[in-house]
Order: structure tokens, then sequence, then C-alpha cells
């Protein structure tokens, strides 16, 4: 009995209860572990434009307006919620550079047969930096032909403050291309601190590629090895994170990392974004390179699946990121 006179189970010395424990051993007994909060679904989207290839990199025109279509259509058929469009080394039918014409007229002749072969099961992400004129840069926003335009915090605060204005004003969702740590202290600074930046906002880690290559101003983080790799991303996470908690966020598979940057962002639940736009490497130990859009999209599907992860559809992807829907 207990000091208060009840009856009490025999208490069992150090030894007997070891002994019976390693007699009733089992590995997990009726513990069952908990599941990981990781989203079944993951959104891939693709950049179909070839500036990353060989024939961009040594300034030759190296695509048409049909092949860009066929490339991006390709794409979509295959479950990609959004395209990125942007038209560096395009051309149309009679040899006119597309990023050298007016952008509406431009984009409406990759959207309108895209719209009409998929209507609204894609989401368009318009490159919006290149114009003679700020109303030029702005002009696709202005007529309602983009969805989510791209805009990097490094960029002059002369040119991103109007612009993410004017995404906000006609129904697009800014694009936040961080290609370092630094610009994620930019956005708190320029975006977030001051009220600018209140609703909602696609952020995409676009780092390992080398500083002269795409459309920053800032270097670009080192990327070496998967060491590297590894770190930047679980820092730049990290801090995202810690300034807006539960922020859905997407992966850029860029430079020679390409496959690795997609599986450990889908490991850790993250959106992916592939294509040529940004990589021609199928790994970072070799100089094999992929045969095109398609290609790269298929694998990172299939490591989305074998990672126990479907694809999102557009309208789930527009859920997610607070894109209106169409």
């Amino acid at each position: 009995m207990d000091v208060n006179g009840q009856l009490q189970q025999e208490i069992p010395s150090l030894w007997e209860a070891a002994k019976r424990e390693t007699e009733n051993y089992s590995f997990l007994g009726n513990y069952e572990q908990p599941k990981w909060n990781i989203s079944p679904k993951i959104g891939i989207s693709c950049a179909v434009s070839p500036r990353a290839s060989e024939e961009a990199d040594h300034g030759h025109i190296v695509s048409s307006i049909e092949q860009y279509i066929d490339e991006a259509s390709a794409v979509i058929e295959e479950g990609a919620y959004m395209v990125h469009i942007d038209f560096t080394w395009v051309s149309d039918e009679s040899g006119r550079r597309l990023d050298q014409m007016p952008p509406v007229e431009a984009y409406s002749m990759v959207l309108e047969p895209l719209r009409k072969r998929h209507g609204n099961s894609f989401i368009a992400n318009l490159n919006v930096l290149n114009g003679k004129t700020f109303e030029e840069c702005m002009s696709p926003i202005v007529a309602g032909l983009a969805e989510v335009c791209p805009c990097a915090p490094g960029h002059p605060m002369e040119f991103v403050e109007p612009a993410v204005r004017t995404m906000i004003a006609n129904g697009a969702v800014p694009n936040l291309a961080i290609h370092n740590s630094g610009e994620i202290e930019l956005i708190k600074r320029r975006l977030l601190d001051t009220g600018l930046l209140k609703g909602p906002a696609m952020w995409a880690l676009l780092y390992g590629l080398p500083f002269d290559v795409g459309r920053t101003l800032l270097s670009g983080n080192c990327v070496m090895d998967a060491d590297d790799m590894i770190r930047q991303m679980m820092l730049m996470i990290h801090q995202i994170e810690k300034l807006r908690p539960g922020t859905p966020l997407v992966v850029v598979a860029a430079g020679r990392a390409t496959l690795y940057m997609t599986t450990l962002a889908t490991m850790l639940g993250h959106h992916i974004h592939v294509g040529t736009e940004d990589t021609r490497f199928k790994y970072p130990n070799s100089d094999e390179q992929f045969s095109g859009n398609l290609e790269i999209f298929r694998h990172a599907k299939q490591i989305a699946e074998l990672h126990g992860r479907t694809l999102a559809t557009a309208d789930e992807m527009r859920e997610v990121f607070g894109i209106p829907k169409r």
C-alpha cells in the first residue's frame, strides 16, 4: 500500500525492470511515427527560352516562334502549371527578334495560340524587364496578358517600386526573383517595411548562376558543389521563413546543379521551376545536356513522383500564390 493506504502495483527493482523490458523488446512497439508536413502536391513550371543554350551563348538566334510555342505547349500538356515567357533569342517567321518588337504584339503572338490550345490551364508569367521605356515594359501587364511578372529585389528601386505598383494595380502577382541572401533583406527593407508589398507574391530562389548570366545587377551566390548548394538553399529558406512564416516557395533549377536542386527542393516540400532559360546541363559533374524543355520537365516530374508528390494544376497554384482565377 502507498502512504494513503491504497493498493498499488508492485514496483520492480531496476534490474527486474531491465529484464522485463529486454524480454518484451520490439522495434517500435505501439508507437507510430508521425507523417512529415510535406504537401502531396507540387507545382512544376517551365521557362522555355533557349537563353542558356550554347548557341545563345555565342550570340546566334536559336529558336523560331513556332518552336517556342511548341516547346511551351509540350510542357503544358505534360503538366506544367505555369510557363515563363522570355523572348531572348527568339525570332518570328520574318526573322524579326521578338525581344525587339512591341511587347504586347510579341507576347500576343505566343499567348493567343497557347490559350487557343490550352485555355487557362496554365499561368502566364511574362518577362517585363526588356523595353525601351518603362511604359513599354509594363504594357503587357496593363493589357491584361500577364498573371505573374518577375522583378528582382536587387534591381534599381527607381524601377522596382513603380513596377510592383503597376503589377498590383493590374491584378498581376510579382515574382520575386531572389538571386542571393542579400536580396531577402532588400525585400524586407524595400517592399515589406515600406508597405509597398502587402498582398500575394511568388517568392522564387534563383541562385547558382554566375554573376554575368541573367537579369540581376547583383552577383549570384557561388555554388561549386553540393555542400554550397544545400547550405545556401537552406539559409535562404530559413531567412524567408523568419520574414514571412509559411510562405510558399519556388526553387529554380539553375546552372549546373539542375536536377540536384530539383531533388532537394522536392524533398523539402517546395515547388519547382525548370527550363532551358536557366540551364542546359543534366548533371553538375558532366557536360551532358538536355535535349529540350520536355526532357527537363519529365525528369522533374519523375523526381516528384518518386517522392510521393503529384502535379498541381494551374488553378490549384493560383490559389497557393493568390493569383486571381480566370
